[in-house]
């Protein structure tokens, strides 16, 4: 029992170390000795434990206030690579991670999605080809992590009814057509769990992706909740009209924008409103107006902050302070968050690099279980 119970600290030392060095980047013995309160005895145990395995090594000698001067510690970030990839629903967005999750390549390639095997063997090429141009060995590659705008549970496509199908697709053909190990998750999840790291914020907030679909991911605390798989499907909710209930897809997705304003793309269609032209501003204003009533039902429900990601969120970060300032003045009460609206910071980008994370979390964790 003595032996398990030391195992288990040791194990636990070596993981907090790892995440300590891997997160906020090279230190000296001293400062992890303070940090997360070990021994010099300890500190010094793990370190080299963890540079014979190739995580870590010794950088720069500091200035000394007497005595041998102090050399940092730090993290061997390029030791692996791992591939984030958002198949979106007429784009492939690409990023490629080191293991501190610095982005170190990224790429977006126009492709319309299809369920067919044609499209996964384009998708792996891009893949490879991304990987090449990057020239990264392929045995410092890690498994790529492929984020779709559907909705999933456990790796797995929920499935819809029959009037829904145009939203399905075969994950099993696209492993096969892949020809590489990949891992499916959710892109909003993803582009959470990115946020969550690379803004360094704890907190609880909802993470709304305004894309192909609406949809969402609730952060509590800084842990993205999937207590039941589907959670955050806020496209699905109806919204009364003059005439027809409607899907909030139907209203605020990209998709929508796209095809009633007439427009391939966003581009074009920001294009036009930019331009003035009047349709497309008329059309512009009244979608802000019914955004911004989504949103502040939204705050209304859990009172959390909001962050705005996906490929709209770079044209609406111009126009968060507006709707911000709407949310307030329609807000009831007295008192009111700080901050409830602000943008990703990773943009439409945010659900490939979560989807990196992935595969960098397996192996760092692997790394400890490994040396445990």
């Amino acid at each position: 029992m003595e032996a398990t119970t030391n195992n288990h600290v040791r194990s636990n030392n070596r993981k907090r170390l790892v995440n300590l060095l891997f997160m906020q980047g090279e230190m000296t013995k001293q400062e992890l000795v303070e940090r997360l309160d070990m021994s010099l005895a300890t500190v010094n145990y793990l370190v080299k434990e963890l540079t014979g395995w190739g995580l870590l090594t010794t950088g720069r000698a500091l200035d000394s206030t007497g005595g041998r001067k102090p050399v940092c510690i730090c993290p061997v970030y390029d030791a692996r690579y791992s591939v984030g990839v958002e198949a979106a629903s007429d784009t492939l967005h690409l990023v490629m991670l080191d293991l501190g999750a610095h982005i170190t390549a990224r790429k977006s390639v126009p492709l319309k999605q299809e369920n067919t095997g044609e499209y996964w063997q384009r998708v792996g090429e891009e893949i490879r080809s991304f990987g090449e141009r990057a020239g990264i060995p392929k045995e410092k590659l890690l498994d790529v992590g492929i984020t779709l705008g559907l909705t999933m549970r456990d790796e797995e496509l929920v499935a819809r009814r029959e009037e829904n199908r145009e939203m399905d697709m075969d994950l099993k053909l696209a492993r096969e057509a892949l020809g590489m190990p990949a891992r499916f998750r959710n892109s909003t999840k993803m582009a959470a769990v990115a946020h969550c790291w690379q803004g360094k914020r704890e907190g609880s907030f909802v993470y709304v992706n305004l894309g192909q679909k609406l949809s969402a991911a609730f952060v509590h605390e800084g842990n993205v909740l999937d207590f039941a798989g589907i959670n955050g499907e806020l496209g699905c909710m109806l919204v009364p009209g003059a005439s027809q209930i409607r899907h909030l897809d139907g209203i605020l997705s990209r998709e929508t924008i796209c095809k009633r304003t007439g427009s391939q793309s966003l581009t074009e269609f920001f294009g036009k409103q930019r331009a003035g032209e009047p349709e497309a501003c008329a059309f512009w204003q009244a979608y802000l107006q019914d955004l911004g009533v989504f949103l502040y039902n939204l705050y209304c429900m859990l009172g959390w902050r909001i962050v705005v990601g996906g490929s709209l969120s770079p044209w609406l970060s111009e126009e968060l302070p507006a709707l911000e300032a709407q949310i307030r003045e329609w807000y009831p009460f007295e008192q009111s968050g700080p901050e409830i609206l602000s943008a990703s910071l990773l943009g439409e980008y945010g659900a490939a690099v979560g989807a990196a994370m992935l595969a960098v979390d397996k192996y760092l964790e692997a790394a400890k279980q490994e040396l445990s």
